[in-house]
């Protein structure tokens, strides 16, 4: 469901030299004689230049978890299916080139799909597709059915620890423990895909659960599960997208280079993709101020007034509500379970109880009066009010009231010590903090969080950490206590953040176990009619709102810097980068000082 620097849950020596070529031509642009600015102007006009806070971690769909390798893989490799989300509704529309789940908003184009139909069995316990049969991996080989049935295994293999593994949870034999893919998914012919369930699924998570992106079988074939997260391929992707990989210079740049030999639909109107890497807040700013770059993501709105007047040629632009921040306690003593494997609750964050008064603790309204203002507002659970037909409005926000959060501690047996830090059995309620680097939202958030808490009595202590290993470490279960942030998906799907299989849900790092709410999940996707689950939902939230696995501090409407030359964008829930392949670059003469 949650595709941060937030993670997220998806749904799609040369690097050194081209930076160094591409900055020489912005700056021969300024300093040069007038045929160095004619070249520097002419590069500048066909590479779009995006900042990032970290790089992207893998750039393979079965492995990737980061809204940066989304983003990325999403241009690279083609999609089985396209979608379009309806804000009226909330709910999200599937496409192929024939066929649509929905009647179509007009968002999405069709023509980018593999898939050209497909039928739903009577009993819905199977899918079939069927291919184009005019679709080409960048190498020239045709892509089949048999891409998607290698891939899925891929996905499903547990030394390769996908973490999509969950979207194979309704496939034949996974009831079992173990999906029996030859009779879970046929390949009658190159351009037949069958997809068949141990039990009736509605058309709508048939869709989503079978449209994950497939790899090159005739590339990765050959790589043992073992070996593919180290396998070279995952630096060289071959896809068929818009845009294919030109450089990689890792922790400084993803260049991408629009692809001509792509008909899923067409080659990307711009001809570079210049993905750089800027961790410090300050720089990047600096960077749109200049012209140096085009887009600036998460820009704080108190800078606002300042940007647009120090560079007329700046707008802001918002999306939302799909990401939201947190802080995520460890449910479990995380040592005890990579030692044991045993699930024994954490000696700090174990009970819901002392969860509920940490939330109350946190003076959630006052981050959001300090530094998003109008662009963010209070998260109770992880569904957002953009999905509107599963929302639950009747739900109270935990208030601020410090006094009622020592209370509930000291029910909890957490009283304070000589020196006023709250203690139990003889250990302190202290802990560290930990957070990525160069998350100025963060950074405003974790100060107020840990002034919160010494107020209360608990000791808190902050680091942070390069963005790149904080995320290894989250995902390794290795901290005990963070703050980060999830963007989610629009087809509700959470077990793989909060089902209490700790090895499937590889995103429930905080180790929350609650049969209830995987009973629900699985009651709730049982519904054929998707409208008809939302009594399943409302419950599910009360549920995590009541257990407070996280403390969700609030929803962004996230604000984007973007160049004025950029033309064409369409902004939307689905992501800032929506419709990039479409956008286009004003040449630099219109725009000239």
């Amino acid at each position: 469901m949650m595709k941060a620097d937030c993670i997220t849950r998806p749904y799609r020596g040369g690097a050194l030299y081209c930076c160094f070529l591409v900055l020489s031509l912005l700056l021969s642009s300024c300093t040069g004689g007038s045929n160095n600015r004619e070249r520097g102007s002419a590069a500048k006009d066909t590479t779009l230049v995006i900042t990032m806070l970290g790089d992207a971690d893998f750039l393979n769909p079965v492995i990737g978890a980061s809204v940066t390798s989304s983003n990325i893989s999403g241009l690279i490799y083609p999609s089985l299916l396209q979608s379009e989300f309806d804000t009226t509704t909330g709910l999200l529309n599937f496409l192929a080139l024939e066929k649509q789940l929905r009647p179509s908003i007009g968002g999405k184009k069709p023509e980018a799909a593999l898939a050209k139909t497909w039928k739903m069995s009577a009993d819905h316990k199977s899918i079939t597709y069927i291919l184009r049969d005019d679709a080409f991996w960048d190498d020239g080989k045709p892509i089949v059915s048999g891409d998607f049935s290698f891939t899925y295994r891929l996905y499903g293999n547990p030394l390769i620890a996908s973490p999509r593994q969950q979207y194979l949870a309704e496939l034949i034999g996974a009831d079992k423990g173990s999906v029996d893919f030859d009779r879970a998914i046929e390949t009658p012919d190159d351009t037949t895909l069958i997809f068949r369930f141990f039990k009736p699924v509605p058309e709508h998570l048939a869709l989503f659960h079978t449209s994950l992106t497939p790899l090159p079988a005739h590339l990765w074939k050959g790589i043992k599960p073992e070996d593919l997260r180290s396998s070279p391929l995952n630096q060289k992707p071959v896809g068929a997208g818009p845009y294919r990989l030109q450089a990689w210079g890792k922790q400084q740049e993803l260049v991408l280079a629009s692809n001509r030999r792509s008909n899923l639909p067409k080659p990307g109107n711009i001809a570079l993709i210049n993905w750089r890497i800027v961790p410090d807040y300050t720089v990047r700013l600096a960077q749109l101020q200049t012209n140096a770059v085009d887009i600036v993501e998460n820009i704080k709105p108190e800078d606002f007034p300042a940007l647009v007047k120090a560079n007329p040629e700046v707008e802001i632009k918002s999306v939302g509500l799909r990401v939201y921040d947190y802080v995520g306690w460890s449910n479990i003593d995380q040592a005890v379970y990579h030692k044991t494997g045993k699930t024994v609750p954490h000696p700090l964050f174990g009970s819901p109880e002392v969860r509920r008064a940490l939330t109350m603790a946190v003076d959630r309204e006052a981050i959001i009066d300090g530094y998003l203002k109008e662009y963010g507002t209070l998260c109770n659970t992880d569904i957002s009010p953009s999905l509107k037909w599963a929302y639950n409005r009747s739900i109270t926000p935990h208030s601020y009231d410090p006094a009622a959060a020592v209370s509930l501690l000291g029910k909890q047996g957490w009283k304070p010590g000589p020196d006023g830090i709250l203690q139990k059995n003889g250990r302190k309620f202290s802990f560290v903090l930990y957070t990525n680097s160069g998350n100025a939202r963060r950074n405003y958030a974790s100060v107020i969080i840990q002034q919160n808490l010494k107020a209360i009595g608990i000791d808190c202590r902050l680091d942070v950490q390069e963005s790149n290993v904080f995320f290894e470490n989250l995902q390794n279960r290795k901290l005990d206590a963070w703050m980060a942030g999830w963007s989610i998906g629009l087809e509700i799907d959470p077990l793989d953040v909060w089902g209490s299989d700790l090895k499937k849900s590889t995103f429930n790092f905080v180790g929350y176990r609650n049969p209830r709410i995987d009973e629900i999940c699985e009651l709730a996707k049982g519904k054929m009619v998707q409208p008809d689950a939302r009594p399943y939902w409302l419950e599910y939230q009360d549920i995590i709102h009541r257990d407070q696995p996280v403390t969700f501090l609030y929803w962004i409407r996230e604000t984007q810097g973007f160049s004025k030359r950029i033309g064409g964008e369409q902004l939307n829930i689905s992501g800032t980068f929506y419709n990039i392949d479409d956008w286009t670059l004003t040449p630099s003469a219109t725009h000239a000082p």
